[in-house]
């Protein structure tokens, strides 16, 4: 067991490529503003065109898409494992001795963008992108008129802008995040990946409300964060970039309160009235 450990602790913290990476805007890849804007700006001119020109899209049938989401669905759901616990490794292993602190509040003083911690924020951030065949896996399919919502493009179009900036800013809690974000993709992949072959998963309602609880969480440690900014004599990094995501965290929040509404609460009250 202890060999396993080291294993894994070597490929997923120890490994030159990560312990001794650093993010340099313009080095890394994808690193570039331009990339970004490209990347985002792509995505979003294909989905909106796809929804105006709807009907000169061919659709793909459900026999054959169903194996090309699950394949896109199982490669998400291990890889948001990986990050899950490579992130969690890293923290441990970088953080300076019984300063817990540190996972919410990186100093302001002497926090470089370096290290496996920021190595899983990176790679974190290449998953955002990767994650835009969501939404072209939506328009290819017969679906896509019902499937395809405001929530969905939002969420994957701001939140890749919002890794960016905060690994530009080298913001404080990102890691803690990574964890959080990624722990609920295993879910939400897994459910998918089952959907897609044939299987009804009975968490697809546990994946909303975990959506819900960690933006609640989320504001939790942004208090905790701001307190520590304030009261400490350096501060924390990346506050600036923390008011742009504590915003689209707001705005997420209710956006998945809506949906949450619209989705279970609406179909339980129709449910009692039909038994009524």
């Amino acid at each position: 067991m202890e060999s396993l450990y080291s294993s894994i602790h070597y490929w997923l913290v120890d490994h030159p490529n990560i312990s001794q990476f650093e993010w340099k805007q313009g080095h890394n890849f994808g690193s570039s503003l331009l990339f970004l804007t490209l990347s985002v700006s792509i995505y979003l001119s294909f989905t909106l065109l796809s929804l105006r020109f709807s009907t000169l899209l061919p659709s793909i049938s459900t026999t054959t898409m169903r194996p090309i989401t699950a394949a896109h669905s199982l490669i998400l759901c291990l890889l948001s494992i990986i990050m899950v616990i490579g992130c969690t490794l890293s923290i441990l292993h970088q953080m300076p001795p019984n300063d817990w602190t540190w996972v919410v509040c990186f100093p302001a003083n002497h926090t470089l963008t370096r290290g496996p911690v920021f190595f899983w924020i990176y790679f974190c951030y290449l998953s955002k992108i990767l994650e835009f065949i969501d939404t072209l896996l939506i328009i290819l399919s017969s679906s896509r008129s019902r499937r395809l919502s405001f929530l969905h493009i939002y969420h994957h179009a701001i939140v890749t802008v919002l890794a960016y900036v905060g690994l530009q800013a080298s913001q404080s809690q990102l890691g803690l995040a990574v964890i959080i974000n990624s722990s609920i993709h295993v879910l939400m992949y897994a459910y998918y990946f089952l959907s897609a072959i044939g299987k009804r998963p009975w968490w697809k309602k546990l994946v909303t409300n975990c959506q819900i609880v960690q933006f609640m969480f989320g504001f939790l440690c942004s208090a905790i964060m701001l307190y520590y900014h304030f009261t400490s004599e350096f501060g924390c990094t990346g506050v600036g970039s923390w008011c742009f995501g504590f915003a689209f965290n707001a705005s997420l929040l209710v956006l998945f309160l809506d949906f949450h509404s619209k989705n279970y609460t609406n179909n339980i009250k129709k449910e009692l009235d039909k038994d009524k």
